[in-house]
Order: C-alpha cells, then structure tokens, then sequence
C-alpha cells in the first residue's frame, strides 16, 4: 500500500463532554472523482475538488508523476505549469473556481533559486499566472483562498524571514490583479500554512511559535491575537465564527488533533479507540471537523478519515476502507480526502 497519506504538509461546544460517535451520526456524502491514487486538498461549496492524482508517466513507464487537477464530479481538468517553474500544488479553491497554490523548480547546486516557489492563481477563463511576494522578497507560497476569490492567504518569503501576508484582488484589464499585504507579526513564523476563512476575515498561523488568529476590521485593519501556548497547535484551518483548527506535535513524535474555540481555548480531539495519532485539517462553518487517524507505528491499523461534529467522534466509513484521511469539507457537508488501495486493486470512480 502506498503511504501517501500518512505524512500531510489538515466546537464552540464543551470538550470535556466529548465522546464517541454511535450508528446513528449522521452520514456526509464523500466527493472524489477516483477511489485510488488520489490526494484532494481542496472542496468548494459547489463540490468541486482540487489536489492530485498518482499517474504513470507515459513517457516513462513505471514512474509515477503527481499530477495536479481539479475536479467537477467525475470530470478532471489537469493543471498547467507557471511558465519556468516544473511543479504546480494546488492548496485551495473558491467558489466561483479560483484556483490558487504555490508553483515550484528545482534547486541549484551551489546556490540560490531565485522566486525557487511562487504562489499562484488559476481560473479556467484566465490561466495560471504568478502572484508575486512582498516588496525584496524573493519566494512566496498561497495556502488559502476565500468563498468569492478576492482575498488569498499565504506567505511571503525573503532573506532570514517568512511574512504571513493576504493578496487581495483589485480591478485589473483583462485579467484581475492582486496585492500583497503584510500582517502585523512579532515574529518569523515557523509554520508554511496560513489558513483563511470563507468570509475572508479571519486568518490563522503562527507568529514566531505562537499560534495566533487575525480578524479584519470592517476599515480594512488587521488585529492579531494570541491563541494559545507555543507549539499547542499549528492552525490548518479556520471557519467564519474564528474556530480553529490544526495540529500539536508532543515530543513523543507523534501528532494529535486540536481545536481551538474562544470560550474553550486548545483543546484535543479525542481520537477513536485503536488509534494514537491524528491531524485535524478542515472545519466548515457548521463546526464539523475532519482529517486523519492512525494507529500506532508497526500495528495493522491504517490511516483512516474521521469526523468530529457535536462533541462526538468517528471513522468516515462511508468513504470505504481506501479513504486514508479526509482534507477538507465544505458548509453542504460534502467531504474530500486521500485514497489509495492495494496495488492490484483496479481504481474506480466513486459512486
């Protein structure tokens, strides 16, 4: 079995009470356009996927690429490359199908890459096109991408520093532009995900080693605030209401799931019985959280996708035993994820 989704780069209720989910929870309707090969990391409202598949090169046979798509039920669009750059990584998706991500190239022996990854913004009008860093920048990375496309969230990378920015779109002909703002920071952030929500209002990262939240005045500032404790979660996501969501890294080198909520502050979620690890990597606006557990290293337990809605926590079984984790849900309830099967078993579309 591949392991491709052991190793990601994914409420406002009493955790204290959390539990177990029974037979009757709820069932979310599964998004993917194959059961095999298939690493999404984005869904917008609308169902559309983003992320990659594992395909045999034709030129080479026996090597598999990582091919970049976006999906429409069953229907793949394959990405394109930044003009220069070898590798293109899709991160999020809007609404209306603004794609964006980070466009890479290899490093040079002896030296520096110049812009080696540059965020990028793809639509099926306009293209693929960069979007640029901060003025004497040199690299940059785009993580997020709120509901209507007009604001972006990543980073912005220079010499010994990594600035949390926001692109926000302003009117351009033909095509729209985006500028790139800085966030107020204490500090380089150690972190290479800045999340965004829907509205585009709230981001969260990490200033220095400090996870910490940004809400947007309605006069256009940004207001940074502390979440928790350094290294009590790295956030990977973050809905409308300002929860967050992400991951803690205990030194036993394993991973855990985390949630954090105003009134509730960092709290963990409760993995399900025969699992010790876990990566929270979405939550939509109705507090639904999903991502991945596993088992403890050399056991027969597998990675499997997880649900945690209304304090109660399960295995994502209606996405079949080859679901190794789910990335990212949308407000309908639609779920996307990773999966791969054994490799004599023939991929299929989901039904």
């Amino acid at each position: 079995m591949r392991s491709v989704a052991r190793s990601w780069l994914v409420v406002a209720c009493s955790i204290a009470s959390l539990g177990f989910a029974d037979e009757s929870a709820r069932r979310f309707e599964v998004v993917s356009p194959k059961d095999d090969g298939i690493i999404a990391t984005g869904i917008n409202s609308r169902g559309d996927v983003i992320g990659f598949e594992w395909r045999e090169d034709p030129k080479l046979p026996g090597v598999i690429n990582q091919d970049p798509f976006v999906a429409r039920g069953k229907q793949q669009t394959f990405l394109p490359l930044l003009p220069t750059y070898t590798s293109t990584f899709p991160a999020a998706i809007s609404d209306n199908g603004v794609v964006v991500g980070r466009s890479s190239k290899p490093s040079s022996v002896g030296g520096r890459v110049p812009f080696q990854n540059q965020g990028f913004v793809w639509t099926e009008a306009d293209g693929i096109r960069g979007l640029g860093t901060l003025p004497i920048d040199s690299a940059s990375f785009a993580t997020g991408v709120s509901r209507d496309g007009t604001r972006i969230g990543g980073l912005s990378v220079g010499n010994n520093r990594m600035t949390l920015c926001v692109w926000d779109r302003t009117s351009g002909d033909p095509r729209p532009t985006y500028k790139a703002t800085p966030l107020p920071q204490l500090a380089r952030t150690c972190s290479n995900v800045l999340a965004i929500s829907g509205d585009g209002r709230k981001v969260a990262g990490v200033d220095g080693s400090i996870p910490a939240l940004w809400t947007r005045s309605d006069a256009g500032a940004w207001t940074r605030e502390a979440i928790g404790e350094a290294g009590s979660i790295i956030p990977k996501a973050v809905n409308d209401a300002g929860t967050v969501v992400g991951i803690a890294y205990p030194r036993d080198g394993s991973t855990h799931a985390m949630i954090w909520a105003r009134a509730k502050g960092v709290q963990p979620i409760p993995e399900p019985i025969g699992y010790n690890r876990s990566e929270a990597a979405a939550i939509n606006n109705r507090g639904v959280v999903v991502g991945m557990v596993d088992g403890p290293h050399g056991s027969p337990v597998s990675p499997r996708g997880f649900v945690f809605e209304n304090n109660q926590v399960r295995i994502l079984e209606e996405a079949g035993p080859h679901c190794a984790g789910a990335t990212a849900i949308n407000d309908v309830g639609q779920v996307a994820g990773a999966f791969e099967k054994e490799e004599d078993e023939p991929a299929k579309p989901v039904p």
